[in-house]
C-alpha cells in the first residue's frame, strides 16, 4: 500500500457515551514516514496512540468530560523523540477537542515543554506575581524582533508588581499571556525557546477561541503530517 494511499484520507468518526472519537488513521512523522494513529484505554483513561514503521509506540492519555465541555491531558510518552510524535500526539487531541465542541482543553507541563503546547495556542494558567515578573523579565530582555511583546511586557510589569495601579480584574492573566504569546511566536518562528528562564512548571488551558486565532496554522500544522482535518 503506497503511503499516498494511507494518507490524507478523510477521518471517520465513532461516538461512544456521548463522545465522538476518531477511527483509525495514519499520519507521516518529520521525515515523511507513515504513523498509524489510533484510540485506545489505559491507566482508566481514553488513550491516544501512534505507532511508526518500527513498530515502537508511543501514547497521549486524555480525559473528556462532555458534560462539562473540556478534556484534561494527562500522561504523554512520545517516543522516539525529535521525529515530529509529540506534533501528532497533540494534533490528534486537538482533533478530539474540536470534533467535541469543548470549550477548554487543560493540562500540566514541565517547563521543558511549555514552549511546544504555547505553539499550538495554549496560554499558561498562574496568579503567583512572583512568577509572572519573573517571566516577563525573560520577555522584556528578548530581541527587538519581539517589540510589541516587550512593550506589552513593559507594561504589564508594574502593575503585577504593585508599583502602579491597576483596576483590571484579569490584569495578571493578561500579563501572563504576554509570555505565552512569545514563547508562541519564537516556536513558530523556528527560535529555540530556552525553557530554563522560567521560574516552574505550569498549569495550561487551549480554549475554543484559539480556533479563531490560530486556525491557519493548526491547520497547516495537520496539512504538514497528512492529516484530511480542518479545524
Amino acid at each position: 500500500m503506497t503511503f499516498e494511499i494511507l494518507t490524507r484520507q478523510p477521518l471517520k468518526f465513532y461516538e461512544k457515551n456521548g463522545v465522538k472519537f476518531f477511527e483509525d488513521f495514519y499520519a507521516v512523522d518529520k521525515f515523511k514516514r507513515p504513523v498509524k494513529v489510533f484510540m485506545g484505554s489505559q491507566n482508566n483513561c481514553s488513550t491516544i496512540f501512534t505507532e511508526n514503521v518500527d513498530k515502537q509506540r508511543a501514547f497521549y492519555e486524555i480525559d473528556i468530560n462532555p458534560q462539562g465541555r473540556e478534556m484534561l491531558g494527562s500522561s504523554m510518552e512520545a517516543n522516539p523523540k525529535r521525529q515530529g510524535i509529540g506534533e501528532i500526539l497533540n494534533l490528534a487531541a486537538l482533533i478530539e477537542f474540536h470534533k467535541n465542541k469543548l470549550n477548554y482543553f487543560r493540562l500540566f507541563s514541565l517547563k521543558d515543554a511549555i514552549p511546544m503546547y504555547a505553539r499550538y495556542g495554549f496560554k499558561m494558567i498562574t496568579d503567583s506575581v512572583d512568577e509572572i515578573l519573573h517571566n516577563l523579565h525573560m520577555v522584556q530582555r528578548s530581541s527587538d524582533r519581539y517589540l510589541h511583546l516587550k512593550r506589552n511586557a513593559f507594561y504589564y510589569y508594574p502593575q503585577v508588581a504593585g508599583s502602579v495601579a491597576s483596576d483590571d480584574p484579569y490584569m495578571l492573566r493578561r500579563a501572563s499571556d504576554v509570555v505565552s504569546n512569545y514563547m508562541k511566536e519564537m516556536s513558530r518562528n523556528g527560535e529555540r525557546v530556552d525553557a530554563s528562564q522560567l521560574k516552574y512548571d505550569a498549569k495550561m488551558v487551549f480554549t475554543d477561541w484559539e480556533f479563531q486565532t490560530d486556525r491557519n496554522y493548526l491547520n497547516e500544522m495537520l496539512d504538514k503530517h497528512e492529516i484530511n482535518y480542518k479545524v
